[in-house]
């Protein structure tokens, strides 16, 4: 079982829901507070979570998160692909789950999420747009990711 099964899933609002059977742009890939999100984003967190580039933390009482911090190899990997990778401070994690809005699963989320959303931007995998939350996917999160 991943750590991603363990999150409770909450219904989807009427608004994801046309998005999904519309199968927009906005529910492929855009932007949660500066992280990649829809179904690129949850992708993006398959393949992070399949590679064991990512370590769940212990689950904190109370909280529907779970939060992560990246592995040796995971940090090594992710540095080889331009991700200025933060260091956790204060204990810390930085990243954690965040459940997508049209998905319902969960993307990356945090300071390491903005950080990979940068490092997608620098290497031409991604496009982001002025005033939209919408990003083109113009080299795959896939191939960046190394499968």
């Amino acid at each position: 079982m991943t750590s991603s099964t363990l999150l409770p899933v909450r219904p989807a609002s009427l608004p994801a829901l046309r998005e999904v059977r519309r199968d927009t742009s906005l529910r492929r890939a855009r932007t949660c507070y500066g992280h990649l999100a829809g179904v690129a984003g949850v992708g993006l967190m398959d393949g992070l979570l399949g590679r064991g580039w990512l370590e769940a933390l212990p689950q904190t009482l109370g909280s529907a998160r779970i939060h992560y911090l990246p592995t040796i190899e995971g940090t090594a990997a992710l540095a080889a692909r331009g991700v200025d990778v933060p260091a956790a401070k204060d204990g810390k994690p930085t990243a954690f789950s965040c459940i997508d809005w049209t998905e319902r699963r969960p993307h990356l989320g945090g300071v390491l999420g903005r950080a990979i959303v940068g490092a997608l931007v620098a290497s031409g995998c991604i496009e982001r747009f002025p005033g939209s939350r919408v990003v083109a996917l113009t080299g795959g999160v896939d191939g960046w990711l190394g499968s």
